[in-house]
């Protein structure tokens, strides 16, 4: 499974690059108005996430019209684009957009996924991620490691090219359930990041480890 960051502070997203199990970062407005990073300073953003050891890089366009989607995601893949993919929501626009992003071999994750028809048509245009929200949806009352599995079997019988990238992921244990139903990739905030290699068991054998190094020295 690929770990990626869910964040656009960059203090937040070197020291998670620093674990050497996370594999990249991915951000969208939220996240950017949370960090007060504005558009223009995506591109510095990417440059010092790339230079921390990012190997990809998912950002998302601003604009709400397909031309706009379409500009602002060559322009985010110009960045580097052996590394960003174009993040697009999951709108009738959205699919418009990310098939003709595609149609110029650009990669995209099609956001804000939650039905499995929405994850059949990411795949039809082209998308190489889909990207779904397990904790809103789970706010939204539905089941949300009953939907992704449904999605992830539906990909599978279609021998779908496209990889679904969980996000709004709140707790260390749901990783464990992620990758029981065949999940290749998810992200997370720093604050579950930093508990996926915490064990008391590990943190006790490790302790007795280090204890009987220093009295053999």
């Amino acid at each position: 499974m690929r770990i990626y960051i869910d964040s656009a502070d960059i203090r937040e997203i070197r020291e998670a690059l620093a674990s050497g199990f996370v594999y990249g970062v991915t951000t969208n407005p939220t996240l950017l108005r949370r960090a007060n990073v504005r558009a223009e300073g995506v591109p510095g953003l990417a440059r010092e996430a790339i230079a921390s050891g990012a190997r990809e890089l998912h950002l998302q366009t601003y604009a709400g019209g397909l031309e706009g989607m379409v500009r602002e995601g060559t322009s985010l893949a110009q960045l580097d684009p052996e590394r960003v993919v174009v993040k697009i929501p999951a709108t009738a626009v959205g699919y418009a957009a990310a098939a003709q992003l595609t149609a110029q071999h650009l990669r995209v994750t099609l956001t804000a996924v939650y039905t499995v028809r929405q994850a059949v048509l990411a795949q039809s245009v082209g998308a190489h991620y889909i990207a779904v929200y397990l904790g809103r949806m789970r706010d939204a009352g539905l089941d949300a490691l009953g939907l992704v599995g449904q999605m992830q079997r539906t990909l599978d019988i279609q021998r779908a090219g496209a990889q679904i990238l969980a996000a709004s992921v709140r707790a260390p244990e749901e990783i464990e359930a992620l990758a029981e139903l065949g999940l290749a990739t998810v992200t997370l905030p720093l604050q579950v990041l930093r508990q996926l290699a915490e064990s008391p068991q590990t943190a006790t054998a490790a302790a007795t480890f280090l204890e009987d190094a220093t009295a053999i020295q």
